[in-house]
């Protein structure tokens, strides 16, 4: 009926993108997990000198980020856009 539709062997054009698809992102996934290192395996694989400044600077990136996520709930809570919202911060800032 759909002969356009078909490959040369008698598979559906649309079957075979599908295992195509399927095909590239079982790659893709199988690629990302062998080739990028995790956190744990980047901080064993760190000179001496830089995990000890990355543990002093520990707290001060976790302030930082606490503080930064302090604000965006005080912003969440406003009905105005978030660009308006944020120039009024600055503006009370200065």
């Amino acid at each position: 009926m759909f002969s356009i539709y078909k490959t040369s062997k008698g598979m559906s054009s649309r079957r075979a993108g599908i295992f195509a698809f399927a095909g590239i992102m079982g790659v893709a996934v199988l690629l990302r997990y062998t080739i990028v290192p995790d956190e744990e395996k980047l901080l064993r694989e760190l000179s001496p000198e830089l995990r000890a400044e990355l543990e002093r600077n520990k707290e001060k990136r976790r302030e930082t980020h606490d503080a930064i996520m302090k604000q965006m709930i005080e912003n969440s809570k406003s009905d105005k856009p978030i660009w308006d919202v944020a120039a009024a911060a600055e503006r009370n800032k200065k």
